[in-house]
C-alpha cells in the first residue's frame, strides 16, 4: 500500500468519466479520483458538487510548519485503500516507560479521508514503539476537533485550539499514563484464558482471537518480559488487531469505542 499521503487527488465531474451519454442518481455529480503509485487513477467516492475535499498536500504541511513552532515531534504516516489517512506527531520530549524496553509518547493524530468514511479531526492519544504495534491509544476523557467535508469547513486551517488541546494533554499525559501501569503490574496467569475472557466480554470479534494470539506471542518473544505476561501485553494484543489487520473492517469510531470497552474490562475486572 502506498505510503505517500500527498498522492494527486482531483474532484472530477462524472461527465468527463463517462464515455457517452449516461444518466445518473442525483447527488453523486462528481467522483474523488486519486492517482496510485503506479499512476493508474482510483475511484474512491462518488459525491455532490458541494463535497469539500480537504487535500493532505492542501492542509498538512501548514499544519506541520505551525506544530513545529511549538512541539518536537517525529511524523508517521498511515493509509488505508488509498483513501483514508492517518498522520501521527509523536512528541519526543515527553516518554513514558510502561515496562522495560516498552515506551510510549504523547501523540497527536489528524485523520482524513478522501470516501467519506471519516471526519477530519485532530485527535491526542500515545504511541507505542514497540515495532509490532505502533500502538494508537485514544484517549476517552480528552476532546477532538472534529470538521465535517462541507464548503464551509475552513476551519481546519485554524490551529488555535489544537495548540492549546495538545497542550492540556501534555500537561494531564502523566495522570492519564497511570491506567497504563495499572495494566502492566496486573499479571496474567493464563494469558490465553484471559485473552478468550475479555473477547467474550467486550464486542471485539472472536473469531480473531488467533491474530489477537500471534500478536501477544510475537510481544512476549520481542520483550521478553521478566515477570510474564500481564494485561498491558494483553490490551495491546487487542489494540493491534482493532488498528492493523485487514480482517477487521469498520470506522475508526467504532474501533475506537470497542478498544475503550476493552480497556474499561481490563481495569475493572
Amino acid at each position: 500500500m502506498a505510503t505517500n499521503i500527498f498522492l494527486p487527488v482531483t474532484k472530477v465531474p462524472v461527465d468527463q468519466l463517462l464515455n457517452g451519454d449516461f444518466e445518473y442518481p442525483s447527488g453523486i455529480s462528481h467522483a474523488i479520483v486519486v492517482e496510485k503509485l503506479d499512476g493508474k487513477q482510483k475511484i474512491v467516492q462518488y459525491c455532490s458538487e458541494d463535497y469539500h475535499l480537504l487535500e493532505n498536500s492542501f492542509i498538512i504541511p501548514k499544519f506541520e510548519e505551525e506544530f513545529s513552532k511549538f512541539f518536537n515531534f517525529e511524523r508517521k504516516d498511515r493509509i488505508r485503500d488509498y483513501s483514508k489517512f492517518y498522520i501521527d506527531f509523536i512528541l519526543k520530549d515527553k516518554k513514558f516507560g510502561v515496562m522495560e524496553k516498552d515506551d510510549i509518547f504523547p501523540k497527536v493524530r489528524v485523520i482524513n479521508s478522501y470516501d467519506s468514511s471519516m471526519r477530519f479531526k485532530y485527535q491526542v492519544g500515545f504511541h507505542r514503539l514497540v515495532c509490532t504495534n505502533g500502538l494508537s491509544i485514544p484517549i476517552d476523557d480528552f476532546k477532538e476537533l472534529k470538521f465535517l467535508h462541507t464548503p464551509a469547513l475552513g476551519k481546519e486551517e485554524s490551529f488555535e485550539e489544537v495548540m492549546k488541546m495538545t497542550s492540556e494533554f501534555l500537561a494531564e499525559s502523566s495522570d492519564i499514563a497511570e491506567i497504563y501501569y495499572e495494566l502492566s503490574d496486573t499479571k496474567v496467569k493464563n494469558w490465553e484464558y484471559r485473552l478468550e475472557e475479555v473477547i467474550e466480554e467486550t464486542d471485539f470479534p472472536v473469531t480473531l482471537f488467533d491474530e489477537a494470539k500471534f500478536i501477544l506471542e510475537k510481544e512476549l518473544s520481542q520483550l521478553k518480559p521478566k515477570n510474564g505476561v500481564n494485561d498491558w501485553l494483553v490490551y495491546n494484543s487487542l489494540n493491534y488487531i482493532l488498528n492493523h489487520s485487514d480482517s477487521f473492517m469498520a470506522k475508526q469510531d467504532k474501533k475506537d469505542k470497542i478498544d475503550q470497552e476493552i480497556l474499561s474490562y481490563l481495569i475493572n475486572y
